[in-house]
């Protein structure tokens, strides 16, 4: 299967920009994520928790 690298890129920044405290936006990853994870089910799961994550309130 292949994979479009600009939303894996998009999401590998947003997922280090929230390990490294940045800000992000939440519910464009939260869309990046429900969307690629339909896209591939092969990585659905993750995606799935990636979506959950970003739903939840962001710590303060």
């Amino acid at each position: 299967m292949k994979y479009r690298c600009e939303e894996f890129n998009q999401l590998r920044d947003i997922l280090e920009a929230e390990i490294n405290g940045h800000h992000f936006d939440r519910d464009h990853a939260r869309r990046l994520a429900v969307s690629v994870g339909s896209r591939y089910p092969s990585c659905s799961k993750t995606m799935s928790r990636i979506a959950e994550r970003m739903e939840a309130v962001p710590p303060l």
